[in-house]
């Protein structure tokens, strides 16, 4: 890593620390043992302790933090980092003190992530350990392994919640029905069990813990073609030790019941802790351990910005651009060191994010203007989100100090993949990123963005609009999906229910409103999509917001709190994030231009909805709004009303392009729509001059669609590559045309 980044991670961490100094607690039973945060409630409690302590060490230990023009001395750090450590140690089961919630910790599946996550830390103490700090690390380290050897089981699976299994999108095999998705688990419990082998050759299992390790690891990136695989690895039949896929062949995760890129940095976060603990101790870690690495790799990497943000194609369930978003430093660079690969565009343009957060923030810390009401509401979370960036930042700033990685190559881009269990689709090309996901975690939602603007990213529902009652739950269950990719493009289309739950009178029951269908296609002139959206209510039903479209355009720290909207009518500069105040609406007309980056051009007016907040939230979770984004809404209506069974209450379509607000006026003036028959259409000039048409049977029976009643000749079909003709389209599906003119 170049010396400047070094160097500003460094300053990073300094001021965390000095920031951080109000949150160490001082044992008042126990002199010299410190805890951070809220102390060690619970497992997340004890890891954001121990992510802490590792930030607390580097920054004691590393050359790269000086402290002269401070009040707090290298001397003063090192001893709390050894107090934090020792604090840790002793409250452990092994330990003679307790938590302070009373409690001891250790023996569950997850505690020690906190280990590995700290580990590098204990590496750098290393010189100012006692041999009683030695003695009880070891008793700790062990007595984890055997837990693990003993008592913890490998699990896997490719479902991690069985309220995602849709009829007839089950795999059929055996281990698709253990409902257990446990990929980052098996690694860091099987990272462990290496570790400890490594550390303490003497210890009596240590075979065994290997061979467990090696299992662990056979089940981590495990993918659905290895159940009958005769691949040999360690001396093993990959077949043989198959437990569980955890990925699908298409290497997409789905962790927390979604298509989780998040969870594939984790995993592979947690294998670099390891790779590089055994670069320290001059081992070469079992080819087990980079089991399908590189492909996983390749998926990732696809999925993220040149700057280094996760492009989160099937949503985030978490805080936005926190925990799986920072673990991918230490993934960065496991393929830096490990395949050559050149991450440095990723660390630097991540380093000027962070920077651009920190600076909004004024004190030092890395998330108090988005998430300072965390403080209070739940300071656990809070710190815990405060340390996991802590954490990762030092890791890069030991490992990239400690050893010389050299990364010289570019990483082969993959530019289309789908996913069919989750109705997934990505393609980029140009500049665009452009992807569909129906099994996302605010679902479904699809993408367009300029793939050097990754602060134009907001995942929640974006273009799928939003059907809204009056229970706190409303979300939507998927009903059916067809994915087509074709050269440079894809075209899906299917179906949601919209739900409502959680209501205020007891016993009722959760309501299916409305059922919702989207057509949505990404053409093959590298800048356009096109989408139709058609829903109607399935009973009598009581509705409190119908927004179509739902458009979501980040307004917050990371564009300077302020965007430049040119519309058809209502065109202005808006402040958003901590400034946007006051809800509000305003009428933009037929098409609209986003700082002359991104526009729309709709069927239907559009209206540019401020909530007056940061209304982007952690799923399921009230008062934990952390992003403020403009949405633009086409129809909009905010009222309580009934509607009456089959009532038709989104019938709309739109095309969002790359290009400036001309471009878009233009793109409006080329937009044709038929919506009054079963087959819907919508048809633009792309920026490549074709003509395309994107249709779609919304009826709940077969309906005929013929080019020639539209005016159509010469045109040919996308995604089978064939002449388009007359034919019968089955309920849900769509095509997409390119029309010679």
């Amino acid at each position: 890593m170049k010396p400047h980044l070094l160097k500003g991670y460094a300053k990073l961490l300094k001021d965390w620390i000095l920031f951080s100094q109000k949150h160490l607690y001082f044992c008042p039973e126990r002199e010299g043992l410190i805890c951070y945060g809220a102390g060690e409630h619970g497992h997340w409690g004890v890891h954001t302790h121990q992510k802490a302590f590792s930030a607390f060490a580097i920054a004691a230990t590393s050359d790269w933090l000086d402290f002269s023009d401070t009040n707090l001395t290298k001397a003063q750090l090192l001893s709390q980092a050894l107090g934090m450590l020792r604090y840790n140690l002793h409250t452990h089961l092994e330990g003679d003190f307790i938590c302070t919630d009373g409690e001891k910790w250790g023996h569950n599946w997850i505690y020690v992530l906190g280990i590995e996550r700290m580990y590098h830390a204990i590496e750098a103490l290393d010189a100012y350990l006692t041999e009683e700090d030695r003695a009880l690390l070891k008793k700790v380290l062990i007595s984890e392994s055997e837990f693990i050897l003993r008592e913890y089981p490998i699990e896997a699976g490719l479902y991690g919640d069985w309220r995602n299994r849709r009829k007839g999108k089950d795999i059929g095999n055996d281990f698709g029905s253990r409902n257990i998705n446990r990929p980052e688990s098996n690694i860091w419990n099987g990272a462990i069990l290496y570790r400890v082998a490594s550390l303490y050759p003497d210890t009596p299992h240590r075979a065994e813990y290997i061979d467990k390790a090696r299992r662990f690891f056979a089940n981590g990136i495990s993918i659905e073609s290895d159940q009958n695989s005769d691949e040999i690895v360690d001396g093993l039949r990959i077949g043989d030790v198959f437990v569980g896929a955890n990925m699908f062949d298409s290497y997409a995760c789905n962790h927390h019941g979604y298509l989780n890129i998040g969870y594939m940095n984790i995993c592979l976060s947690n294998i670099a802790m390891l790779h590089f603990f055994l670069k320290a101790r001059g081992e070469k870690a079992d080819a087990m351990v980079y089991h399908h690495l590189h492909d996983q790799w390749k998926l990732i990497r696809a999925t993220t910005f040149d700057d280094g943000r996760l492009l989160r194609i099937g949503g985030d369930s978490r805080a936005r651009y926190c925990y799986c978003q920072d673990y991918a430093l230490p993934s960065w660079a496991l393929i830096e060191d490990l395949y050559g690969e050149d991450c440095s565009g990723l660390f630097e343009g991540w380093l000027k994010i962070l920077q651009q957060e920190t600076e909004a923030n004024g004190d030092g810390s890395f998330l108090s203007n988005r998430f300072g009401h965390f403080e209070n509401l739940s300071p656990v979370y809070y710190t815990r989100l405060e340390s996991d960036r802590a954490n990762v930042i030092s890791m890069v700033l030991y490992w990239y100090t400690k050893y010389a990685i050299k990364a010289v190559r570019e990483t082969e881009k993959m530019t289309q993949w789908m996913d069919d269990y989750h109705g997934a689709a990505f393609v980029s090309g140009g500049n665009r990123f452009a992807s569909f996901t129906w099994e996302a975690s605010e679902k479904p939602q699809g993408l367009l963005l300029p793939r050097d603007d990754s602060a134009l990213g907001e995942w929640r529902y974006n273009l799928a609009g939003r059907i809204l009652g009056v229970g706190r739950k409303n979300e939507e269950e998927v009903e059916n999906t067809r994915v087509q990719l074709f050269e440079g493009g894809f075209l899906t289309s299917g179906s949601t229910l919209c739900c409502s739950d959680d209501f205020m009178a007891e016993g009722q029951l959760r309501e299916k409103m409305a059922r919702k269908q989207i057509a949505f296609a990404a053409l093959p002139d590298e800048n356009t999509v096109l989408c139709l959206q058609y829903a109607n209510t399935l009973n009598r039903t009581f509705l409190s917001e119908i927004a179509g479209t739902f458009w979501n355009i980040p307004n917050d720290i990371f564009n300077g709190r302020k965007r430049k909207l040119t519309a058809e009518k209502g065109s202005g500069e808006y402040a958003g994030g901590d400034w946007a105040n006051r809800y509000e609406t305003i009428a933009l007309g037929h098409y609209v231009n986003v700082d002359e980056r991104i526009g729309m051009a709709s069927v239907l007016p559009l209206t540019l909805v401020r909530r007056g907040e940061r209304q982007v939230k952690i799923k399921d979770r009230e008062n934990s709004g952390t992003l403020y984004a403009e949405e633009i809404c086409a129809p909009y209506q905010k009222e309580y009303r009934w509607a009456d069974r089959d009532t038709e209450i989104i019938n709309t379509g739109f095309a969002l392009h790359l290009g400036g607000a001309e471009e878009t006026k233009r793109l409006w003036t080329s937009l044709q729509f038929s919506g009054a028959t079963e087959v819907k259409s919508i048809s633009i000039r792309g920026k490549d001059g074709m003509r395309y048409l994107l249709a779609a049977n919304f009826a709940q029976a077969e309906a005929i669609f013929d080019p020639a009643a539209l005016g159509i000749a010469g045109a040919r079909d996308l995604a089978s590559g064939t002449a388009a003709e007359k034919r019968l389209l089955q309920p849900g599906e769509a095509l997409l045309l390119a029309i010679s003119e």
